[in-house]
């Protein structure tokens, strides 16, 4: 969630709205403003945060862009905002002269860290999506322009800042960076001098690639990196659906090859990647790659990772051939030069991906174990039971003694492996109105039961 703008309770948030679209040459700041605010908006939601052992829920307010007629595009951190790996939940739009929407969560692509929304209804009158321009592409020392928030208590709320370009970047990867504050509007459009939507803005560091954290020097400096058209226009024609295998999978812990370390290992590269486990069963594993191995190329170009915080670029090299792609791998085994040929596969859902469900009586919102919680809480691979993601404070799960974290393997004498079973399991409670449920569960590496007690009278 996007600094200081967490808060318990709610306020409505507002956005201003006219029309957007790809406007004439030399447009002039005024004239962005005043053409372009329109699509810019306000999407409030909840999320959950932890206080101690205590999960309370806050709301959450970021901007947004309007896109399509009914699509709606923010920053992908909002979805990964939530402490204990709940998705956020109950989207509204918030459109000026008071005009509330509801909308329904999409997907998110990760690498782009972009996030959208369905509108549940059609938009107000005289609101039109945004268009980006994919044959623009500011240069080093161009003026840049992008819309941002202002407080929910101001109507208009959108306001225009200017910046200039001032970093065009190719390695370790192509991006170009601003000297625009990404702080109050990160998501936010980007236009050039002519009132072209050239992309959106992201953040160094946190939303935006690690490895340019400390550009711009000192903590507290919110100088932001630009994603361009030409990346937003395939998301924004076909978003990312959750639950949709678009990212591809190797299945390796990894890390990476350093200078010293390629010298120490007296190496032909100074760039690469340490396998540092095979997850097993994973395209990895089945292609013979092991333990030790020192990936230096990837199809005949060399793995530009000799730092940690270039890792993520292999990642998303990885992330982004796709499912089914065949990659040629240039290893060293041994001290030896070998040749390694892997298939990816899908790779396993993320927390965020996760099928939930939510029972009204227990107050009480499962989802399905994912391979990130195997992981973190070293279970096998074959391990069976459902996460407890979201518990309402006072409800008679709580009394109980349930938490979010909780891993449920068994309620009663029913074996809990998926969250149908939860399901079944408390609607039958609830027809036969029993009196107690006993829930075996998994906690911080131990086993406990754990008594729920109902009320259904009262």
């Amino acid at each position: 969630m996007r600094r200081g703008l967490e808060r318990c309770g709610s306020s409505a948030a507002l956005a201003v709205l006219l029309m957007g679209g790809v406007q004439a040459a030399q447009a002039g700041p005024r004239q962005i403003y005043e053409r372009q605010r329109g699509s810019v908006v306000a999407v409030t939601y909840y999320v959950e945060t932890r206080m101690m052992r205590q999960v309370r829920e806050v709301e959450g307010r970021d901007l947004a862009v309007v896109v399509g007629t009914d699509l709606i595009m923010l920053n992908g951190a909002v979805v990964t905002s939530s402490a204990t790996g709940a998705q956020p939940h109950d989207f509204k739009v918030h459109f000026g002269g008071g005009v509330v929407r509801n909308a329904s969560f999409v997907g998110r692509d990760e690498f782009a860290n972009i996030a959208f929304l369905r509108l549940q209804g059609t938009l107000p009158p005289g609101v039109q999506p945004l268009r980006f321009d994919v044959r623009s592409r500011p240069h080093v020392g161009d003026d840049v322009y992008v819309l941002g928030l202002l407080p929910d208590n101001l109507e208009p709320m959108v306001h225009l800042a200017a910046g200039r370009v001032v970093a065009d970047v190719d390695k370790p990867k192509p991006f170009l960076v601003t000297d625009l504050n990404a702080e109050d509007a990160l998501g936010g459009p980007v236009f050039d001098a002519d009132g072209r939507a050239v992309g959106v803005l992201s953040e160094l560091g946190g939303a935006g690639p690690s490895f340019v954290s400390s550009f711009g020097g000192e903590e507290g400096s919110y100088y932001g990196i630009l994603v361009p058209s030409a990346t937003l226009a395939p998301l924004i024609a076909s978003p990312p659906r959750k639950g949709e295998a678009r990212r591809a999978w190797l299945g390796i812990t990894l890390q990476a090859l350093t200078p010293e370390m390629a010298d120490y290992w007296k190496l032909p590269a100074q760039s690469g990647i340490i396998v540092n486990s095979v997850i097993p069963g994973s395209p990895a594993a089945v292609a013979g790659l092991q333990e030790g191995d020192i990936i230096l190329e990837m199809n005949g170009a060399p793995v530009p990772v000799d730092r940690e915080d270039h890792v993520p670029i292999f990642v998303e090299q990885v992330g982004l051939a796709g499912v089914a792609t065949q990659l040629h791998l240039g290893i060293v085994r041994g001290g030896s030069r070998q040749e390694v040929d892997v298939v990816l596969q899908a790779a396993p859902k993320s927390p965020q991906e996760a099928e939930e469900y939510h029972n009204n009586d227990f107050e009480l919102t499962v989802r399905e174990l994912v391979f990130a919680d195997l992981r973190a809480h070293d279970l096998a691979p074959d391990f069976r039971g459902v996460m407890v993601s979201r518990v309402e404070e006072g409800s008679w799960s709580s009394v109980g003694g349930l938490e979010a974290g909780d891993i449920i393997q068994r309620v009663d004498d029913e074996t809990i492996a998926a969250p149908a079973d939860v399901k079944r399991v408390l609607e039958d409670a609830a027809k036969k109105e029993i009196r107690k449920l006993v829930f075996f569960v998994e906690r911080d590496g131990r086993s406990q039961f754990i008594t729920v007690k109902t009320d259904w009278q009262g």
